[in-house]
């Protein structure tokens, strides 16, 4: 019986993996290539670094909120970057980007309006970083500025006279990558804690309209959580769509055309995701770990992976356990039946 367990025990080599609550750090970017975590893992997209016209426009939806248009801005880190941010309303409005960026874009000029303080603005703006211009007048100001993404990540810009009312926006600013390997490519300018790399996933033209379309390209990528965990969804069709995790931990909601949606997963597991217009619209993200990740002995919860062969193993185990007890009651029984041997005097 010992040597039948110890043989069904080297049978199962049980893989345990702890919860992502308790992983230990993940490797850098620098230290552990995506090209290295299996074919289907899909790689930055990025471009070469180019110098990008972008043209930013106050608007107001039909609720009557003020907004940007549009509300997200993708560049390639070291991209020249020559920002136009259009104010045709009545009131003062500024495209502002904290650390490390630190921009400051006020389209704003004598005869407008501040919302925070209800006062008639009567001077040029002063709130301004060094080198923008500010041309126009109320009803048609123009405020130009020119920046070099120097810092890969998202980040969030916001108009600091509406930010209550939700005029806010992203700068996605993609790591570059090489034409040839397509792996990002050091850089000195690259800041310790910035964004990992990002995938991008196309929502193709015409999957609004044809099921015979895949609908989202790549469909099943693979990802690693301190490398390329983030994963931007590009709606190239001419019609919106939504980007819907089945289990609810993500949704893009309302996706207008030429419209992304961002996500970066924090949490290892196999996630599907389906367009909630589009019913035969489905992807997959696999979000692995991270080489290096170890278990927490004695702490967290635990997942089993079984293999095929590992739960046969547990079944003919189980088996010889069962077998084993049967064995023991009958024998019990058989002796609890016999005739005692003592005799009547």
């Amino acid at each position: 019986m010992l040597t039948i367990v110890l043989a069904i025990a080297l049978f199962l080599p049980l893989n345990v993996h702890a919860s992502a609550g308790n992983r230990a750090a993940p490797l850098s970017a620098t230290t552990l290539v995506p090209s290295g975590i299996g074919a289907n893992t899909s790689l930055p997209t990025a471009q070469a670094p180019t110098t990008r016209d972008i043209i930013v426009e106050w608007m107001k939806t039909q609720s009557g909120q003020d907004r940007f248009n549009p509300e997200f801005i993708i560049v390639t880190q070291m991209d020249t970057v020559n920002l136009v941010f259009i104010n045709n309303d009545t009131v003062a409005h500024d495209f502002v980007i904290g650390p490390p960026y630190n921009i400051l874009v006020n389209a704003s000029v004598p005869g407008l309006y501040d919302d925070v303080t209800g006062q008639k603005i009567t001077t040029p703006a002063l709130r301004n970083s060094p080198g923008v211009v500010v041309t126009g007048t109320p009803g048609n100001v123009s405020a130009s500025y020119s920046f070099v993404a120097r810092y890969a990540g998202i980040f969030q810009y916001v108009c600091t006279y509406h930010i209550e009312v939700g005029m806010i926006g992203y700068l996605v600013v993609l790591a570059p990558t090489s034409p040839s390997s397509g792996q990002t490519q050091p850089n000195a300018t690259t800041q310790a804690g910035q964004s990992p790399n990002t995938v991008q996933v196309s929502i193709d033209a015409g999957s609004g309209v044809n099921t015979n379309l895949p609908g989202y390209t790549p469909a099943d990528i693979t990802v690693v959580i301190g490398v390329n965990n983030t994963v931007v969804w590009a709606n190239n069709d001419d019609m919106p769509h939504t980007v819907t995790a089945l289990d609810g931990s993500f949704d893009s909601a309302n996706l207008n055309p030429g419209k992304p949606f961002v996500h970066t997963f924090t949490n290892p597991g196999v996630f599907a995701y389906t367009c909630m217009y589009h019913r035969w619209m489905n992807g997959t993200v696999t979000v692995l770990g991270g080489a290096g990740s170890s278990p927490v002995q004695g702490s967290g919860d635990f997942t089993v992976v079984l293999t095929g062969h590992e739960i046969y193993g547990i079944m003919a185990f189980a088996i010889v356990i069962i077998f084993g007890l049967m064995l023991v009651f009958t024998k019990t029984r058989h002796k609890d039946q016999q005739p005692s041997s003592g005799t009547v005097g």
